[in-house]
Formats: C-alpha cells, sequence, structure tokens
C-alpha cells in the first residue's frame, strides 16, 4: 500500500467541511462493511473513492474483505454482554443495519 495523495486528502475534506459533498452520488452500502462513499467527487480519482478500483487483483480484494470484516466481527464479539455495542455492531462489518435499510 501508499498513503493516500495529499491534493486527494484535501479536495475531500474540503468537500466535507463546505458540504458539497452532499450535492453528489453515493454508492450502496457494500457488502463487507456497510459503508457508503462517493460515486465521483470534482478533482479525485475513482481509485481512490472506491478502494476496489485500486486492486487490480479484484479476488485478493474480496479476500481481503472478508479477512478484514471477520477481524473486526470477532473483536466485536469480545463486548456481546453490552446492549450499546451489541446495537453498534450491526452497522458495521458483518452486521446489516443499513443494508435492511436500504432494501426496506
Amino acid at each position: 500500500g501508499k498513503r493516500m495523495d495529499i491534493n486527494a486528502t484535501r479536495k475531500i475534506v474540503a468537500s466535507i467541511l463546505d458540504g458539497s459533498i452532499n450535492d453528489v452520488s453515493f454508492s450502496a452500502p457494500d457488502k463487507h462493511f456497510q459503508l457508503s462513499f462517493p460515486t465521483t467527487l470534482p478533482g479525485v480519482e475513482a481509485t481512490v473513492l472506491d478502494p476496489s478500483k485500486a486492486w487490480q487483483d479484484k479476488a485478493a480484494f474480496e479476500e481481503t474483505c472478508k479477512k478484514l470484516s471477520a477481524q473486526y466481527k470477532a473483536n466485536f464479539e469480545k463486548f456481546e454482554t453490552d446492549d450499546f455495542m451489541r446495537i453498534l455492531a450491526t452497522f458495521g462489518p458483518c452486521g446489516n443495519a443499513l443494508l435492511k435499510t436500504e432494501s426496506a
């Protein structure tokens, strides 16, 4: 991996701060992490916005996502007795709270 380009970072942060990010389309929540991201943002390459586009080996990307989301889920299992954390976990990897919202 490598660091994200500082100019792209600045453009993303600026769009958040000035509110222009609210004027762009977002992806549907992804199946591994339930994260949505802007599909386009002026001056920012698609490979920065959509991590899957930065990977030449799509199978490796999928495998890495599965592994990382499983690690996230295993970490949250430590907090199963906490009601708030149990609810919070449904919004992250391996959860389905946002996916239910999208299909409803």
